[in-house]
């Protein structure tokens, strides 16, 4: 199975709607409580691709208090260590990462077998 194959199966619209939970750390990010598989590609390696398990964010500008970012919203992804990715829509940080999700499916322990054999 080839990388085409992997994204053809995944959503690439981002899940605003599980982004529910409003964070209390940081002003205008809801984060979600679910986690999904994401393939994650950077342009400096055209060749490589990886897949994580991440949750997706939400971040609404107008809830910052910084009046430059008050029409200004982003999506973003986090991993189990906080560490970020932003998605390929919409990202967060705008065009300053490399790295971006391009697509996604819900992760749930019960299925990793599905999930694994998508892969073979």
């Amino acid at each position: 199975m080839n990388l085409q194959t992997i994204y053809k199966n995944m959503k690439t619209r981002f899940p605003v709607k599980d982004c529910t939970i409003k964070s209390s750390k940081e002003k205008g990010i809801y984060d979600s409580d679910k986690q999904y598989l994401c393939l994650i590609l950077d342009k400096r390696f055209t060749h490589e691709a990886t897949l994580k398990i991440m949750k997706p964010y939400l971040w609404v500008g107008s809830e910052t208090n910084v009046p430059e970012f008050k029409n200004e919203k982003g999506y973003g992804w986090t991993d189990k260590y906080n560490n970020y990715v932003d998605h390929y829509q919409l990202p967060v940080h705008g065009d300053t990462d490399d790295c971006f999700v391009i697509g996604f499916i819900e992760y749930n322990e019960e299925n990793d077998n599905e999930l694994w054999d998508l892969l073979k």
